[in-house]
Parts: structure tokens; sequence; C-alpha cells
């Protein structure tokens, strides 16, 4: 295709999208007052049948397939024997609402005020979920059927961990086959700039609980016998130093070395440490292994972070006691290529190790890392369909500190995965008055269509060089 064929699309892509916007938020607005809130079972179903007719009615063949608890809705459109297969993933789940009382407007009436919609899902995910359908729309208002093949995997059990989403690819392995997937969640940078995720960090989420004494004890008889928080203070302190270093035997063994591509993208994403310890009320950074560097730790680093600690009297006023238990909560983030079985074992061989072989441990299953490489072709495939929409480069991050599915596509499917946010910084998930800029959603329905675009070259490039 030609600069000026080049041109002609994105400014017709501009277009059709003005002409169409206000439909297009008023779609999404029904879409935002269904509730569906997996934590408690409520308008999942409704909101999977919702989505399913929205997507038939742009002439994707979908479907709805249950599982142990919330439904999958699939769905596909395109040449059947496409060279090209885009998976786009997204989760129409959302949080529970909860505290009403602090949300300026109910949060499943959307409204807009100040260029934002606000209500529950508005970002998280119903918003992001729906650009990628409208941009199928817009393509196919501007340009016709789709060159390549596009599946669509929307599921109903994000907010409660996915527990069902990996049987499902694994069973339908082959219904869910591509050449790379796509989903729109976070957002992007908080100067504006647009951004590419290719990465999630894995976690391990463990329960350690020390028990000394048969019951609590008047604290007198702290000189004679021995304490449970102060026994779980001194396990604690062997894991981890101040400095942020894990100190279990092996936990830095199989973290996979960043690419130098990976480096430098980190190190020119935009970095304001004052600023970063302002906004976060810190005295400082940590070091890790390679210095304060904010976003190297962040993509780079794994941690083992304390999420909660219990013990004792903790109301008001005092209460002299010597506990009989304490315990903690720890999380652990993971980077490629960390297994969370692998590392719950050193941390188990770490307490033996260390005398705390006696503790009581519970395990919860956890995510695994994935990363894909900021070298994969559909990296410049998303890289180039963001540039041309947003007009300036987008910010590459290798990865983030959150967890979440990606692996299933990496792994499972072994494809590469990137997130692309339409969503601004400010934007509030999980908390009352959720939203989305009217200007990210925009961009998102023209960036959906513009992805479909990019990768339809290159099916064409191949035809064209099997012509010559």
């Amino acid at each position: 295709m030609t600069a000026r064929n080049e041109n002609r699309f994105y400014d017709a892509v501009s277009e059709s999208v003005r002409e169409n916007f206000r439909a297009y938020v008023d779609e999404l607005m029904v879409l935002l007052r269904q509730p569906s809130i997996s934590t408690r079972d409520e308008g999942v179903q409704e909101c999977a049948e919702m989505l399913a007719e929205h997507m038939r009615s742009l002439g994707i063949r979908t479907m709805i397939y249950p599982t142990e608890r919330h439904p999958v809705v699939f769905g596909e459109i395109g040449p059947e024997d496409a060279e090209e297969v885009l998976l786009v993933y997204g989760h129409y789940d959302v949080q529970p609402p909860e505290p009403l009382d602090q949300w300026k407007s109910p949060p499943f009436e959307p409204v807009i005020r100040d260029g934002k919609i606000y209500g529950r899902g508005t970002s998280d995910n119903k918003g992001q979920l729906f650009a990628h359908l409208k941009g199928l729309e817009t393509y196919m208002k501007v340009a016709g059927d789709p060159p390549i093949k596009i599946k669509y995997l929307f599921e109903g059990e994000e907010e409660i961990g996915s527990p069902n989403l990996r049987p499902f690819v694994l069973k339908h392995k082959d219904l869910c086959r591509a050449s790379a997937a796509i989903f729109s969640d976070s957002h992007y940078h908080e100067s504006g700039r647009p951004s590419l995720i290719l990465g999630l960090k894995g976690m391990l989420y463990m329960e350690i609980k020390v028990k000394e004494l048969a019951s609590d004890f008047h604290s007198m008889k702290a000189a004679a016998l021995p304490s449970a928080p102060w026994r779980l203070v001194t396990l604690l302190s062997t894991l981890k130093g101040e400095d942020g270093i894990v100190k279990v035997e092996g936990f830095y063994d199989n973290v996979r070395p960043p690419l130098s591509e990976e480096i430098e993208a980190v190190d020119s994403i935009p970095c304001d440490s004052n600023a970063l310890l302002s906004a976060h009320g810190a005295r400082q950074l940590l070091e890790n292994r390679f210095g304060q560097r904010y976003y190297h730790n962040m993509v780079f680093e794994p941690t083992l972070n304390i999420s909660g600690l219990l013990s004792g009297y903790t109301g008001k006023g005092s209460k002299t006691v010597l506990p009989a238990v304490a315990s903690v909560k720890l999380d652990i983030r993971l980077v490629p290529d960390q297994e969370p079985e692998e590392i719950y074992e050193k941390i188990m061989r770490h307490l033996e190790k260390h005398g705390f072989g006696d503790v009581e441990v519970y395990h919860e299953s956890g995510f695994i890392p994935s990363r894909t490489p900021i070298t994969n072709k559909y990296v410049g495939v998303a890289r180039e369909a963001v540039t041309k929409v947003w007009g300036t480069e987008p910010i590459i991050y290798p990865g983030i500190g959150g967890a979440g599915p990606n692996y299933i596509f990496t792994r499972d499917l072994g494809i590469p995965c990137i997130v692309i946010p339409f969503a601004a910084s400010d934007q509030a998930n999980h908390a009352p008055n959720e939203s989305l800029v009217l200007e990210g959603f925009e961009k998102g329905i023209m960036t959906s269509a513009a992805v479909i675009h990019t990768m339809g070259r290159l099916v064409h490039s191949r035809e064209g060089s099997s012509d010559g």
C-alpha cells in the first residue's frame, strides 16, 4: 500500500469514528448498566448474553461456553484459511462497587463528566474491551471484510483470578490458536503518551502461621515463655533485607536476563524519582540487586512482599498480652523464568534450614510470569498501529509489576501477547468513581482498526512476494 493510500485509510478511520462516536458511547453505556460482579455471581450470565448478542450484530460468529462458574464468550470473524490470526482477549466481569457512599453517581448508571465516562467497568474492562469491537466495526465500514481472522475471547472471571480461563484454553486449543494475542487493560503513561505492555509478573501467595503457646497469656510471662510474634519477626528477617534483596537460597537462579533492547526500553521510560517519592510518601527507593532504579526494578526484579501481619491485641488502648499465635501473608512477585512451585519449594527448604520447619504454611496457587520479547515482529505491528493513531511512539514496558493470565497465551498457546491500554492513569479502577476518558476510548477504537490493517499488511506482503 502506498503512503497516499495509507493516509487515506487512517483519514477514513478517523472520520468514521467521529461520525459514529456518539452512537458507540451510547452502546457502551448499555453494557455498563448491566452489573457483572463475578465475586458474588451478580448479573454475569446476563452480561455474557448481552455481549454475545452485540458481537453477533457485527457479524462475529459467537458462542457462549459455560465453565464451572462464569461463561466464556468466544467469537470469530474473517477468512477461515487466514494466514494471520489475531486473538483479542478481554473480561466483562467487574469488581464490586462498594463503598457506595463514595461514588459521585451510581456505579451502574454511567454518566459523562469532564470528558470522562464514570461507572463501574468503564476502564476495567468493558470500555477497553468494547473499543476492540467498535474497532472491527470501524474497519469494516472503511475497508470491508477483515483480511485476517480475528478471534474474540472474553471471560467473566478475571476479577476472581481467572480460575477457568486456562482450563478453557487447554480444552479448546485449536479454537484459540492464533498468531498473536492483544488485549487492552491497565493504563497508558501518566504523561498521556500511549504505551505497550509486553509482560506481567507471576505471583505466589503464601500464609505462614507461628504458634508458640496454647493460648494468649499475661505479658508478665514474656520473661519466661516464647513469643509467637517475635519468632515470626525473626523468621521474616531471614527472608528479605531492607535493601529489597530476597535472601532465600536460589531465589534468583532462574531469573531470565533481560535483552539489551528491553533494558534500553526501560531506561527510556520517563521517570522523576523525586516525584515518585513524593507521590508515594516514601523516603527512598529500594536498592534491590542493581540500585535505585524504579522502572528497572518494577519490570525485571522479583520480590517478596509482606501483605499482612496479624498477632495479639490490635484494638484501642492497651492490653498487656503475650500472643500465642502470629501469622503473615506473603505475595511473592516472580519474573520469567521463575516458577511458583519452584519458589515455594525453595522457601520451604529455607524455613527448614533456618529452624522454622515446624511452622504452618498455607500455599495458594499463583500466576506464572510472562514476557513477550520486544524484538517479536507483532510488537512492531502494535507499535506502528499505535504510532499512526496517537501521533507519537508508544512507551514500551517489557513488563509491569502486576500479575495476570498473559502466560496462558505466551506459554500454553505459544504466541506473543501485547497489552495496549486505552485508559488514563487516573482511571480509579477497582475504586469508587472509576472512569474512562472519552479520548482514550476514541483512540482505542482507531487503534484496534489500525492493528487489523497493519496485521493485514503482513498477509498482503507475503502474497506480493509469492506473486513475484
